[in-house]
């Protein structure tokens, strides 16, 4: 069994990782969806979102754009970083994870400058 995370704004994809309102977790196996759980994003600060996920025992995330700390932590935590995922109904883009089909043609931009507060 696989756990994915996918930080959503509505039942979206969110289009900036850190800027997410929730995340969904969804338990996959042998192709099927188990279980999903909505929960809203923890507090925001450099570091915040993947500590949070890897507790939630998350073993991929779903993301479209994301900044390379958060993707270093990820992997050094053993978490999955699928990237540039073009955003979707949070549910679409696990049936196209599910099948090798996610879209990752995604390219973000970045015009708001990003203030990070240790």
């Amino acid at each position: 069994m696989i756990r994915v995370a996918v930080p959503m704004e509505g039942d979206m994809l969110s289009e900036h990782f850190g800027h997410a309102e929730k995340f969904g977790f969804f338990e996959i196996e042998d192709g099927k969806v188990l279980a999903v759980e909505i929960e809203p994003a923890p507090e925001h600060y450099e570091g915040s979102f993947p500590q949070w996920v890897k507790s939630k025992g998350a073993d991929v995330v779903i993301v479209a754009g994301i900044g390379p700390k958060a993707i270093d932590m990820f992997e050094s935590f053993g978490i999955k970083v699928i990237t540039n995922v073009v955003p979707d109904k949070a549910r679409k883009l696990i049936d196209d994870f599910i099948n090798n089909k996610l879209n990752v043609t995604y390219k973000e931009v970045c015009e708001h400058e990003h203030h990070h507060h240790n």
